[in-house]
């Protein structure tokens, strides 16, 4: 089978209708039945109240700056319509990672634990494989660690410009070891009771040292890497647990490599869930939760849940709710009003709000149910998880980039602002370019999200063994599996004895080929010099580009983006996850955790640790369910 650059850029490397990075949360996920918006029901108010509080802020939608009314009116629920009740101290509304940690840290201090998860019980699944945290004793014992908790937090505040929470990235660095190492020690495989993941094998722990371990620097391959590894201005540290089952090298056949992306995570997590259960949790599927109840002082009392057949189930929680009911990248409307960098350049561009669409399914129902009594989410920018590499196989490599007009444009080793400046340049293709010393290169990098890594060192052989075949001076160029996490996307890689002509085989004009030389011939004598003196880069990857063959991989910038996996602007809380009101007070009884909790990223997903979206979803969960629960927590 044929299939063109072209094609190949249609089916993931362009820049438009969001990337399906690996982020620790895996793409395709079975639609939930409790993700589609029923009609609301009239009532009368009871002496609980559903109603939205009255924060003497006026109309949301104004202080948001958006004219688009996103949040609407909660639903006016008749007791009437009430079919079932339940009483507890604690109700955690959402069933994923963050959903479950809470629970199980809720029912060891004690508390009655009721969890409402939209998706029937058949369907239920965690998504994500990578789970960043910091300070395990099993990342310890394997030698990655103990890391100074300061310094991380505090690459996380400078990687966000001080646009998020200080209090909730200490409570995520200072917690996560123990989540994990507690999360873990529940493994007890095999389990009867467990739905193993298709395509792991049943025989073997998902906690197995072949099934998950800890993606590396590439520069192991020449030995040790000491960690953080700096670059591009920024540092990353080795702290990430990659769930992802037995290694494969090749799957597909004549026609293209297909992903070899799997995560065994869900089988990690249902025993948290049985352990929860074990101590008196329950778990009620089909249960979308639809508003919070109020007592007379504000103090969040319960919620009423939506039943499959439109009638509710109301749940009183003695001790409070826990929102973990993920992001509203799955609601096209409140993402175009809300995520206003993503929708203005989508616009610009000719699109609509269904072209931003996220990969999740959610659609904010915990955010609403906040913000109607009261809460608020976080202010511009608020930030997504779309991440940035070139459509390349070796991923975020700072080799030169170069624009549709031949022109270098940033400082390719900082990873971090790759996607933001990628986006603003011309149309057309971006391009990396390096020689036959590319694998030297490669190898001097760090771990950034994107990043060849050597967690299985076959990846990245591999890799070079592709590019090495690749024919030179083929117009088609030659398929390469990447190195980036597990995924083994295949992408393009041409070769050619000149720039020029490797240029004509990535789309470029006469114009553009002509800068890209004048690009190169500076950037090689800036090499020479042994310092970028155009946008600082690290010398250790200024080398320069003047052994042929020459090589090169691109993809196409649209100048718009899709949300991505999820969002992650969330409800505004204090240190200790409590949501707040406008005038920062705190709501009694309302706490939120995973992609309900915003706070922690800020202006965009940054990665000092790969897989911390998840990494934070757990954590905070557990966080959620400790100090719901009056236990102690770092």
């Amino acid at each position: 089978m044929d299939v063109s650059r072209r094609d190949l850029l249609k089916g993931g490397a362009v820049l438009g209708a969001g990337l399906a990075v690996s982020a620790g949360i895996a793409a395709g996920a079975a639609v939930l039945p409790g993700c589609t918006p029923a009609p609301a029901k009239p009532s009368e108010a009871g002496s609980d109240s559903a109603a939205p509080a009255d924060s003497g802020s006026g109309n949301p939608n104004e202080y948001y700056q958006t004219g688009i009314d996103w949040l609407g009116t909660p639903p006016e629920i008749d007791e009437a319509d009430v079919t079932e009740t339940f009483d507890g101290d604690i109700v955690v509304c959402g069933g994923g990672n963050a959903g479950i940690q809470a629970a199980l840290a809720a029912s060891e201090g004690g508390a009655k634990v009721h969890v409402l998860e939209s998706s029937s019980e058949k369907y239920r699944k965690v998504k994500g494989r990578d789970v960043g945290h910091v300070n395990s004793q099993w990342l310890i014992d394997q030698g990655f660690g103990p890391y100074d908790e300061g310094e991380i937090v505090n690459e996380f505040m400078m990687r966000c410009a001080g646009r998020n929470n200080a209090e909730i990235i200490k409570r995520f660095v200072y917690n996560s070891g123990e989540t994990f190492d507690h999360m873990i020690s529940l493994v007890n495989w095999p389990d009867d009771r467990i739905k193993p993941v298709k395509r792991s094998n049943p025989d073997v722990s998902p906690t197995d040292p072949s099934s998950m371990y800890v993606p590396q620097a590439a520069g192991v391959l020449d030995g040790p890497v000491e960690y953080p590894v700096a670059q591009g201005g920024f540092k990353t540290w080795a702290s990430t647990a990659s769930v992802v089952g037995e290694i494969s090298h090749v799957i597909g056949d004549e026609s293209g490599i297909e992903s070899n992306d799997y995560s065994r995570f869900d089988e990690v997590q249902q025993f948290s869930i049985l352990k929860s259960q074990d101590l008196g949790a329950e778990w009620h599927y089909e249960q979308r939760a639809r508003s919070l109840i109020t007592d007379d002082s504000g103090a969040v009392v319960g919620v009423y849940a939506e039943n499959a057949d439109g009638t509710y189930t109301r749940y009183n929680a003695a001790k409070g709710v826990i929102l973990c009911t993920g992001d509203f990248g799955g609601n096209v409307e409140m993402a175009w009003a809300l995520l206003a960098e993503i929708s203005e350049f989508a616009a610009r561009a000719g699109k609509g709000p269904e072209d931003i669409r996220a990969e999740s399914f959610c659609e904010g129902d915990g955010q609403k149910m906040a913000c109607w009594i009261g809460g608020q989410i976080e202010p511009l920018p608020r930030p997504i998880l779309n991440y940035y590499w070139t459509g390349a196989p070796w991923g975020t490599v700072p080799y030169i980039w170069l624009n549709s007009e031949g022109k270098r444009f940033m400082n390719e080793a900082a990873v971090s602002n790759a996607w933001a400046n990628s986006l603003r340049q011309p149309l057309g293709p971006i391009c990396t370019i390096s020689d036959s010393k590319w694998f030297d290169v490669l190898k001097r990098g760090g771990i950034e999200l994107g990043a060849p890594n050597a967690g299985r060192t076959e990846y990245v052989t591999e890799l070079k063994e592709d590019v090495d075949n690749v024919p030179v001076g083929d117009p088609n160029g030659g398929r390469c599996r990447d190195s980036v996490e597990c995924e083994r996307q295949p992408h393009i890689v041409y070769k050619a004895d000149t720039i020029e002509e490797l240029c004509g085989f990535m789309g470029f004009s006469d114009e553009a080929t002509k800068e890209a030389v004048a690009s190169i011939e500076r950037y090689n004598e800036l090499c020479k010099q042994g310092h970028d003196a155009d946008f600082d880069k690290d010398d250790k990857f200024m080398s320069p580009i003047d052994e042929p063959p020459y090589i090169g991989s691109f993809f196409e910038n649209e100048r718009w983006s899709g949300v991505g996996l999820v969002c992650f602007a969330g409800l505004l809380t204090d240190g200790h996850l409590q949501v707040v009101d406008g005038e920062g007070k705190k709501i009694p009884g309302l706490w939120a955790a995973g992609n309900c909790l915003g706070g922690r990223f800020g202006t965009g997903y940054v990665t000092p640790i790969a897989g911390n979206s998840i990494g934070m979803a757990i954590t905070h969960g557990r966080v959620a369910g400790k100090v719901a629960t009056g236990q102690e927590v770092r």
